[in-house]
């Protein structure tokens, strides 16, 4: 493996740890109490057909169909599908042409591939998620995200990741820059 796809693979990582956070960050938008701001973004709520007791969120937009639940999340459009497992705190392949279904997936379905395939199956999640964080703070300012990030950082077990101005700034970085960009831990 050149350096690059170390490099790369070690980068996609991070950005798995940070959208680990945004889950978390995503959870609380749901509970939010101006009302469930991924329905207000124009998310469509259903019950889990998997886990049950759970929903799914799930949005068509330009970047693909989002679906969100609170143990993974997937991106699926017409040239890549991607997933996220919060559990593994890993971005993957999706291999059927199903979507995932919390709590339905087997090993078999997921794959991760060639660094340079998974940094581009991933741009769409990415973009959205740059988009998304916008969309909430024209909504509701930056004290927001920072609350949700105390909150957050309050959690035992699991390190903060970058605090929100931060986080989303690296993630536009990382998209425009690829295997040129630093690790979170380089990036004030």
């Amino acid at each position: 493996m050149c350096a690059d796809d170390q490099k790369l693979r070690i980068l996609l990582k991070d950005c798995a740890n940070g959208f680990y956070q945004q889950m978390y960050f995503l959870g609380k938008d749901v509970i939010h109490a101006r009302g469930n701001q991924l329905q207000a973004c124009g998310f469509c709520k259903s019950p889990s057909v998997g886990l049950k007791g759970t929903s799914c969120y799930t949005l068509e937009s330009k970047f693909g169909v989002i679906q969100l639940y609170g143990s993974c999340a997937g991106c699926y459009n017409k040239s890549s599908r991607i997933v996220f497992l919060r559990k593994q705190s890993r971005f993957y392949r999706w291999l059927p042409e199903h979507r995932l279904v919390a709590g339905q997936w087997s090993q078999r379905c997921i794959c991760l591939d060639d660094p340079d395939v998974m940094l581009e199956s991933v741009m769409p999640l990415l973009t959205w998620w740059v988009t998304y964080e916008k969309w909430i703070e024209e909504r509701f300012g930056t004290a927001y995200r920072e609350q949700c990030f105390s909150d957050w950082s309050k959690i035992k077990g699991r390190a903060a990741w970058l605090a929100p101005v931060s986080a989303i700034n690296w993630v536009k970085q990382f998209v425009e820059q690829g295997v040129n960009h630093v690790r979170p831990k380089n990036f004030i």
